[in-house]
């Protein structure tokens, strides 16, 4: 019989498995050395060293592993004092993005005392956007850097404008999720006013909402010069008249947060979004495929 095996003591021949057996046949088998022997009381089943067919091949899989998740890509944008910084905070030491603050990224610009530094804090003082000539191509090569390619990255505070928006869709950076924190006015203008920079650490501190932890920090406090309640306000107005023509570019994207509510219910709100987005990326299994 073509693609059987044959066996001795006495005759039995076995058939590759599309030779069916009878539902009352009873075969149980159990590996010693180079025999096979009977569970049973049956005889004695002795398999020929021979018996290795060609005919009979063993199904062959292809283990397919799923690939690493894609890093996440979020952006958060909201008035001046709106939360984001805090809220970056907890979203980089929980998901590990990389911060990329489009303000800080111009305010270093403005410490280098490079011509471009001069251009844009003369745009800042006027409560006004930097031109997208000078900032884009900052935030591009920014994001173009490995740890934000690898690990995944967080842009703060931008883009500011639909043409920011457009210039980078047109360099390839489109954002998993869109996170605005919407925050009443005047408490925006209560945070901008209270707000200090410690300039040795880098840290903001706020005088009644988050007080230095020492007098010896206190004493070497600084408020940034946009931070001044004139300056916020044009700011603001700035703000809103941009910020409807961003959200349309991400409006199927966009997460809408109160954020005059404590730092904690707010994260709680981004966290639930970011873990059910990555939840959904890693239930790729892997497959076998014959």
């Amino acid at each position: 019989m073509a693609g059987c095996v044959n066996f001795i003591s006495p005759p039995v021949t076995l058939c590759p498995p599309r030779a069916s057996l009878s539902p009352t046949s009873r075969l149980s088998f159990s590996f010693s050395g180079d025999a096979v022997h009977s569970l049973s009381r049956e005889p004695t089943i002795f398999l020929r060293r021979a018996s290795r067919s060609p005919s009979i091949v063993a199904p062959r899989f292809r283990v397919v592993a799923a690939e690493k998740a894609e890093p996440l890509k979020i952006m958060i944008s909201g008035a001046p004092a709106s939360g984001k910084g805090t809220q970056c905070e907890l979203i980089t030491q929980k998901y590990g993005l990389v911060h990329i603050s489009a303000g800080d990224l111009l305010r270093a610009e403005i410490a280098s005392g490079s011509e471009n530094g001069r251009l844009a804090k003369e745009y800042m003082e006027k409560g006004q956007l930097v031109p997208d000539e000078i900032v884009v191509l900052m935030v591009k090569d920014r994001l173009s850097q490995k740890d934000s390619e690898e690990s995944g990255w967080l842009l703060d505070g931008y883009p500011r404008s639909s043409s920011q928006a457009t210039a980078l869709k047109g360099f390839g950076f489109q954002p998993d999720l869109f996170i605005l924190l919407e925050v009443p006015e005047d408490i925006l203008i209560e945070r901008v006013v209270g707000r200090r920079l410690d300039p040795v650490t880098g840290k903001i501190y706020h005088l009644k909402y988050s007080p230095p932890e020492t007098e010896e920090i206190a004493a070497r406090l600084t408020q940034r010069f946009d931070d001044t309640e004139e300056k916020a306000k044009l700011r603001l107005k700035t703000h809103n008249q941009n910020v409807r023509d961003v959200l349309s570019m991400y409006d199927d994207i966009t997460l809408k947060i109160p954020g005059n509510r404590s730092k904690e219910e707010v994260f709680a709100k981004i966290d639930t979004a970011l873990s059910e987005m990555l939840q959904q990326r890693n239930k790729a299994p892997s497959s076998l495929l014959s």
